[in-house]
């Protein structure tokens, strides 16, 4: 009987680049194409599908997109300007266990591997905010 399947995931790389600001909720991050005519720039991202349990490239990709803007809400931003997409092949590790008994004895076990021909989406994006109207910027102003 199989009792667990594990991947590991890599991790998110962000490189700051501004300041970061306090975090916000991810359903108020929006993913731009284009850059918008005023923004401040605060980090940029790199994630990867990998571990996301997602199969399919848009499933895989719609997974990127969502951890993209998970990172830049903890950072703050209320935007990512994606730069970059592309895939890796997938490097991930799964442990599994089983136990089992037969005519009494009880039997244990662990088995580690990896999975191999697996492709993964990547993005690479510029977490950003974007002021939200002429008097938030003027009110910015006034602090500096």
């Amino acid at each position: 009987m199989l009792l667990g399947l594990t991947a590991c995931s890599s991790k998110p790389s962000t490189v700051m680049i501004g300041e970061a600001r306090p975090a916000i909720n991810v359903d108020a991050v929006k993913l731009y194409l284009k850059e918008p005519a005023q923004y401040d720039t605060i980090a940029l991202v790199s994630v990867s599908s990998d571990g996301s349990w997602s199969f399919g490239d848009q499933a895989q990709m719609d997974a990127v997109v969502q951890r993209l803007k998970e990172q830049a809400a903890k950072l703050g931003a209320n935007g990512i300007l994606l730069q970059t997409t592309g895939e890796k092949r997938d490097n991930s590790v799964y442990v599994g266990t089983g136990i089992g008994s037969y005519s009494g004895n009880v039997g244990l076990s662990v088995q580690l591997g990896r999975l191999f021909g697996l492709t993964d989406k990547t993005a690479e994006g510029v977490a950003i905010y974007v002021p939200n109207s002429a008097s938030e910027k003027e009110h910015q102003e006034k602090q500096d």
